[in-house]
């Protein structure tokens, strides 16, 4: 009997502890690995968006250097997807200016995207006239 309770309550206890993701597969890291233009395709280096809950973050890292990165707000249903309102993080007072974003290909402080593709894998998205390609990380 007392061993039926302890395999119970270990078995409570396990799956109390799984993960919660309210995006699905959307939350993570991603890594940027191409952004096609109408007339051209970029490869940015070590640039990453991350989505968690209702915040994104997005990043660039560098060998020698600090990394540079802005946390913003995160709006997703369904198909669309939206960030809006980057912070420089840490936190600091002030908002990321269009030529910081302009660094992680995003090109507003509120970007609207269509998601095309999106598995536990790859996260293929589109504002405008961009098409974004993302691998989990």
């Amino acid at each position: 009997m007392k061993k039926t309770i302890f395999l119970l309550l270990l078995t409570l206890a396990l799956a109390a502890c799984d993960k919660v993701y309210i995006n699905g597969d959307l939350d993570g890291i991603w890594r940027l690995v191409s952004v096609q233009y109408p007339d051209s395709t970029a490869i940015p280096k070590q640039v990453f968006y991350s989505f968690q809950r209702h915040l994104s973050q997005v990043g660039k890292y560098y060998d020698e250097e600090q990394p540079v990165r802005f946390l913003g707000e995160l709006d997703y249903n369904g198909n669309r997807l939206s960030m809006s309102n980057f912070h420089r993080f840490p936190m600091e007072e002030y908002s990321a200016t269009l030529q910081m974003l302009k660094e992680f290909h995003l090109y507003s402080d509120s970007t609207a995207f269509t998601i095309v593709t999106l598995n536990e894998k790859t996260l293929i998205m589109q504002s405008e006239e961009r098409t974004y390609t993302l691998r989990k990380w």
